[in-house]
């Protein structure tokens, strides 16, 4: 039950975190970057330029153990950690593939569909497909 209470609690904390992120990122982007790296180094032990340079056999081996709160926290943070507006940088083409990429195994692993989540998705999929590549 301790337990339990414990991983609530922390799952309330990274929704607060995330929140404040999404109202930062368009006015405070330093600001909600340096909160991004930070709680990617408590919860993840991982910088986000590390996150973005893995090969995608190198990040799949660093989500496959992830307990699926933690999936999805780090796919709401690396979708977080851009501005998606077209047209995007490299680095942010990089972190959407990712945050699909953890979406996608988050849905496996708990077999649930988020409305929400999938408007997301589509929005970030439409706008990788619209955006050049750099």
């Amino acid at each position: 039950m301790e337990r339990r209470d414990y991983l609530e609690r922390e799952i309330e904390k990274m929704r607060a975190v995330l929140q404040k992120i999404l109202r930062l990122r368009v006015d405070k982007e330093e600001e909600a970057q340096e909160i991004i790296s930070t709680e990617l180094l408590h919860y993840f032990d991982i910088t986000l330029p590390r996150l973005q340079q893995m090969s995608e056999k190198d990040f799949e081996c660093f989500i496959q153990g992830k307990n699926t709160s933690l999936l999805e926290y780090l796919g709401n943070l690396l979708y977080a950690s851009t501005l998606p507006e077209a047209p995007l940088s490299a680095t942010d083409r990089l972190s959407l593939k990712k945050a699909i990429f953890v979406w996608n195994m988050w849905e496996h692993k708990t077999k649930t569909f988020d409305p929400e989540q999938q408007a997301i998705k589509n929005k970030v999929l439409a706008l990788l497909n619209d955006s050049p590549t750099e």
